[in-house]
């Protein structure tokens, strides 16, 4: 178990930098794997945010409570995986999600295909999407993250 741990020292991170630090390496976590947080203060703030981004998809064990050191670990839970029309259901949910602002600069996106063996999900950019230089970034922090968002059991999206 001890090499799906992944350990953040909190005190060497700017108060800043601290919470997007937190969040990048939860979504980088793989199932079953363990966020360990050490801090100088109890994280109880970021325990409640926890609970409003990933509610039933974490569990939260304090290893250590202070006074000047406080550890905690976080692991990810397995999610059950969606199949057949529920997760194209989730996947369309967060098309339609993004699609309002793919429109407003001219293009779009169409689900062609999800490959639910490798969790993959297939899109086509259209319109002004479709050549924009920006298109793979687009779909990286547009698509992908909405989608994974609403189906954490998505793996990844790629063009077709």
């Amino acid at each position: 178990m001890t090499e799906n741990i992944v350990k953040l020292d909190l005190r060497e991170i700017p108060v800043f930098e601290r919470h997007p630090r937190i969040f990048d390496t939860w979504e980088d976590l793989p199932s079953d794997g363990v966020l360990q947080l050490v801090n100088d203060h109890d994280p109880k703030p970021l325990h409640y945010q926890f609970e409003g981004e990933y509610k039933g998809r974490f569990t939260w064990e304090y290893v250590t409570k202070g006074p000047s050191d406080w550890v905690v670990n976080i692991t990810k839970l397995p999610l059950p995986a969606a199949k057949g029309e529920a997760l194209r259901k989730k996947v369309e949910e967060a098309l339609d999600e993004v699609r309002p602002y793919l429109q407003a600069d001219g293009g779009d996106v169409t689900l062609v295909e999800i490959d639910e063996e490798a969790m993959v999900v297939k899109v086509q950019l259209e319109g002004a999407c479709g050549g924009c230089p920006s298109a793979a970034m687009t779909l990286k922090a547009g698509v992908e993250n909405t989608v994974k968002k609403h189906a954490p059991e998505i793996n990844a999206v790629e063009p077709v």
